[in-house]
């Protein structure tokens, strides 16, 4: 399907090593590293926040975008409905496009 495809077309443009080297420092970013923990780090981070979590995500799970928000000062989650995973913030432009606008007009 949609995933296979857009797979192959990803391994036809990025090199595997280069992948795998970026992949893990995402994999090992901590923002609470040598700052007091990820709560004290973004507890000092108090302009408004938008964090968009993929109902169907797996590889940033929603509940971990709802942990994110909940320690913003700010922070607020707005959910989007996909079926398509983490490829959901590509596929539903529409509900991101939204919920940016609204956050938008609603801080600025």
């Amino acid at each position: 399907g949609y995933l296979e495809y857009q797979g192959y077309k990803f391994l036809s443009r990025f090199d595997p090593v280069t992948y795998l080297k970026l992949t893990e420092q995402m994999d090992s970013h901590d923002v609470g590293r040598n700052r007091g923990g990820a709560t004290e780090a973004l507890s000092s981070v108090h302009i408004p926040a938008l964090v968009l979590g993929i109902d169907s995500d797996v590889l940033y799970p929603l509940h971990e975008q709802d942990e994110l928000a909940s320690l913003l000062t700010n922070g607020e989650l707005k959910v989007i409905k996909s079926d398509a995973g983490h490829d959901g913030f590509l596929l539903e432009q529409t509900q991101v496009a939204d919920y940016i606008s609204e956050f938008l007009s609603s801080h600025y």
